[in-house]
């Protein structure tokens, strides 16, 4: 084969591989608002198509910068759209209680918006993405974060806290309040966790790395894999198995309840 003829094929693979390939999203606005408060803070957080994070700030403000990126729709009406959002976003205040909506419209399915939100420690945070992960950290008050398809991370959080991913993994670090963490397709991992753990994953490990100091009751119990347990565990049920297993570590507390339909569970 002559040089010519490989590059004439070589180009022609290279824009089959083009033309075929997945539409990436494209950044194409952004948009940033500061919002006064003056108290402890509800915020509700809520997007089709984009990550979530979340972090502490200023006591006196919630500080919002968004990111507007499309993937597959035609890219002069997908701009006009960004501009749209950009001069009225989807953001609305009633003394502490903020709200950022989800895009509903038609043509919105294509609109993508990612949140990077500074918030006041003491805020009560509900956050929900359609596709996306969500990064939370540091907030003192109640979490809920929910996804259909994308990781949640949730770290230093000083009350409750209930994450869900369809599919996704769920990583909790240091958590004060109780925990609920569920996922159809992917793992939970825990860290520091100091009060009681509520655990479900339909396929993923689940590892929980307690506090060295402090006693929890167990109960944990997969139906395709092997439960380990690292700590000295006074045993409650006597025909304990691999698969499932009751008992108090350091003389028992808070209730560990971890259950995996297919994945092993390990208790450190």
């Amino acid at each position: 084969m002559t040089f010519r003829r490989s590059l004439e094929l070589a180009l022609l693979v290279a824009g089959m591989l083009f033309y075929a390939a997945p539409a990436f999203p494209r950044d194409i606005g952004s948009f940033d608002r500061t919002l006064a408060v003056s108290g402890p803070v509800d915020l509700n957080v809520a997007t089709g198509s984009g990550h979530v994070a979340v972090r502490p700030g200023s006591a006196n403000s919630v500080r919002v910068h968004a990111i507007i990126s499309v993937s597959d729709w035609d890219f002069g009406a997908a701009e006009q759209r960004a501009r749209e959002i950009e001069a009225n976003p989807p953001i609305s205040q009633n003394g502490n209680s903020i709200r950022i909506e989800r895009l509903l419209d038609f043509p919105d399915r294509h609109i993508s918006i990612s949140y990077e939100i500074e918030t006041p420690a003491q805020t009560t945070l509900r956050a929900r993405t359609g596709s996306g992960g969500e990064t939370i950290e540091g907030i003192q008050g109640p979490v809920t974060a929910s996804t259909g398809s994308g990781n949640v991370r949730v770290s230093d959080v000083g009350a409750d806290v209930h994450a869900d991913t369809g599919s996704g993994g769920i990583e909790l670090t240091n958590i004060k309040g109780r925990v609920v963490a569920n996922t159809g397709s992917g793992g939970i991992r825990g860290n520091n966790l100091m009060a009681d753990v509520t655990a479900r994953t339909g396929s993923g490990g689940v590892e929980l790395q307690l506090p060295p100091s402090e006693g929890f009751d167990l109960h944990a119990r997969t139906g395709s894999g092997q439960v380990t347990v690292g700590p000295p565990i006074t045993m409650d049920n006597f025909a304990a198995n691999r698969h499932d297993v009751r008992g108090r570590i350091r003389g028992g507390g808070p209730l560990i309840d971890v259950s995996t339909g297919s994945g092993g569970v390990h208790v450190e």
